[in-house]
């Protein structure tokens, strides 16, 4: 076992842990999880990430009271950290939130570094689609809190953003929202990707999702493998996902921190995110994030009152 001194983890692990984060949930955003409103708690699937009465396309509305559990492992460390992220109905509104967290001796390393994004929607093009009205991100590092939240106002069309440090005002700003183009944060592209709203979900196929802008993102793109690329990817890489779908994902090189930007995982059959692996990241060798379970609650209500 390599030895690592905690002022090495605590310059590196910290960040890295947080992007990592981050970048994973870019990952899983374009990997939809089809159920219907009926699916229970007890309900096993047959396969890992498959389940009855799938659907590519519908009311998204549907979605509310799902929760999805992921756990990653990092350096030698498994369960490092782990995220969950829920839809939910509100007060006549639709939300969804996405807490990730390290855990344990990295946990300690990271002074258990945690990231909570939430989002709320206004539903539009008669339940298809979500859009975004305010995304709040923030980011708990011990006692520090960092906070930035934006504001879609699609009627004046003006996108106002605040960023806070321990609730003290840093930065604020407004632009003008472009026209014809929708902001969808990272939940937003979630569901709205698993519903067919950028094209439908098919082999070989490209997506272009518009994203709220940061550094030098503005928009991510996506792509499903074919049959022979995915077997070619499998047998280069020795992995056992044999079955399941290939996606690639591919955002700017600043936001993730990797050579090319480019990311790829495996999912179910039916687009429920499985597993990816970031090899060789920064100084704390590979990460691993894999789908844990899957639970619909039965009432969306009871997501809410649990959540942060």
């Amino acid at each position: 076992m390599k030895k690592y001194s905690r002022s090495i983890l605590s310059r590196n692990a910290v960040k890295t842990a947080g992007v990592l984060m981050s970048g994973l949930l870019w990952i899983f955003f374009s990997s939809p999880v089809m159920g219907n409103p009926g699916f229970s708690p007890q309900q096993n699937s047959t396969k890992l990430g498959e389940y009855e009465n799938f659907s590519p396309d519908g009311d998204i509305r549907r979605f509310a009271g799902e929760s999805l559990y992921f756990d990653i492992s990092l350096l030698i460390f498994d369960n490092a950290a782990q995220a969950k992220v829920s839809f939910f109905e509100d007060k006549g509104k639709f939300k969804s939130i996405l807490v990730a967290e390290t855990k344990g001796f990295v946990g300690f390393f990271t002074s258990y570094r945690k990231h909570i994004y939430k989002s709320t929607f206004e539903i539009i093009e008669g339940g298809r689609r979500v859009r975004t009205t305010k995304f709040e991100r923030k980011v708990i590092v011990g006692d520090d809190v960092e906070r930035t939240v934006h504001y879609m106002d699609y009627k004046s069309r003006q996108h106002h953003w605040f960023k806070y440090s321990n609730e003290t005002l840093k930065e604020q700003n407004s632009e003008p929202l472009p026209e014809n183009v929708f902001f969808d944060d990272i939940l937003a592209a979630f569901y709205n990707f698993r519903n067919g709203v950028y094209g439908k979900l098919r082999k070989g196929q490209n997506y272009t999702i518009s994203t709220i802008p940061e550094k030098s993102m503005k928009y991510i793109l996506a792509y499903i493998n074919t049959d022979q690329e995915a077997e070619k990817f499998q047998k280069e890489e020795d992995n056992e996902m044999g079955g399941s779908l290939l996606l690639k994902v591919v955002i700017p090189k600043d936001v993730f921190k990797t050579e090319t930007g480019e990311l790829t995982f495996w999912t179910s059959k039916h687009f429920i995110p499985l597993e990816t692996t970031v090899k060789n990241y920064v100084l704390l060798g590979h990460l691993n994030a894999r789908f844990a379970k899957r639970v619909y609650v039965g009432s969306p209500k009871n997501i809410a009152l649990s959540s942060p």
